[in-house]
């Protein structure tokens, strides 16, 4: 019989890595529908991993599957000028995977708030992510006692929890989630605020030590979009770990 099962088990087809992936950091479960794959939510709920459409950058934010998560590669090391027309890489989310895994209402999700201490300033994040941010924070204490200059940059936190939409968007935005935090606004860059807005002209100020932190930790930065939005960092762990390439 365990012979059997053995054979059973090997000739099962195994999910793409990617879905696989996910699986391994938000609730959902990879599952064969119909010869293709979907990510089952606790409540049954099917989400395709991949409908097979072609789409642009806007249609993938508007009605994405699993698979136009990684769309667009994520960009680690050194920081350079995002000059891509539209390229957002992380800025794709399924709304009802991060309500299946984080909580589908303000109430609920401000139920699974903690509060930490991040280099001297409480915030509020969610419990599932508190050890990361935590994580962050002890890559950053040493460097900002050796590099004195990193500090302004992590003082005077714009925030973290706050059940909105996307400016211009009717999606939500990462910090409905408690999985976000945003730096020094006065410090920061957001394409939204630039003068003239047309055409769009990356900036950034934030050093290159503090990024390096975050995204050590599961966390990508609003500073690799077109798009940008330096002080902005999210838990993006499906398309920074290298287990998820």
């Amino acid at each position: 019989m365990l012979a059997l099962l053995a054979v059973v088990l090997a000739a099962a087809p195994a999910p793409p890595a990617r879905l696989a992936c996910l699986a391994r950091y938000y609730a959902l479960a990879p599952v064969q529908i119909d010869g293709g794959w979907a990510g089952q939510l606790p409540d049954g709920t099917l989400l395709p991993w991949n409908d097979g459409r072609t789409k642009s950058p806007e249609e993938r934010g508007l009605a994405p599957d699993l698979h136009d998560l990684f769309a667009e590669p994520y960009p680690r090391g050194a920081i350079r000028p995002i000059t891509t027309v539209d390229s957002d890489p992380g800025r794709i989310r399924v709304d009802a995977l991060f309500f299946a895994t984080y909580g589908a209402s303000a109430k609920e999700i401000e139920a699974k708030l903690v509060p930490i201490d991040f280099l001297g300033e409480r915030i509020r994040v969610h419990r599932k992510i508190a050890p990361r941010f935590l994580a962050v924070a002890r890559r950053l204490a040493p460097l900002v006692k050796q590099n004195p200059s990193l500090q302004p940059f992590l003082r005077k936190l714009g925030g973290t929890f706050n059940w909105r939409h996307i400016a211009g968007l009717d999606k939500f935005s990462a910090h409905s989630f408690g999985i976000s935090l945003d730096l020094n606004v006065a410090r920061s860059a957001y394409w939204r605020w630039a003068k003239p807005a047309e055409p769009v002209t990356w900036r950034n100020r934030l050093p290159q030590a503090v990024v390096d932190a975050f995204e050590a930790e599961g966390f990508i930065w609003g500073g690799r979009w077109y798009h940008y939005d330096t002080m902005h960092f999210e838990y993006r762990p499906e398309l920074v770990e290298p287990d998820c390439e």
